[in-house]
């Protein structure tokens, strides 16, 4: 399976935030001296995030809001909104054919829930 690698140096917020408040699955996880992560399953994406402290050469991080957008497709905008626990807008309409809410994980990279109208 493939997946997408997130080094933050928040590790503890981030994985609350997709853990516990979106409320996705954690499929693996390791603690080490030098290492510590946790991959969740996106409902077929997986993520990783990985505690860039404990990396033996830490990252560099930049602001990761320009490069990363996270996209989680769901079949009912509304239902998924129900099960985020965190604060989240209305969804809106946009012109493209999709219904969409957008929050900010703890690093600021937008994380998209997308419902497709087929409406353009």
């Amino acid at each position: 399976m493939s997946y997408i690698a997130v080094a933050t140096n928040s590790f503890d917020d981030a994985t609350k935030f997709y853990g516990e408040q979106l409320g996705f699955p954690v499929v693996e996880q390791w603690d080490r001296d030098r290492g510590r992560g946790k991959r969740f399953d996106l409902g077929g994406l997986r993520v990783e995030i990985l505690d860039n402290t404990r990396e033996r050469k830490p990252l560099k991080l930049g602001n990761p809001a320009d490069r990363i957008h996270v996209v989680i497709e769901v079949d009912d905008i509304e239902t998924a909104r129900d099960q985020i626990r965190v604060a989240t807008p209305a969804p809106r309409s946009v012109s493209w054919g999709a219904n969409l809410i957008q929050i900010r994980d703890p690093d600021g990279v937008p994380v998209t829930f997308l419902q497709w109208t087929g409406v353009s």
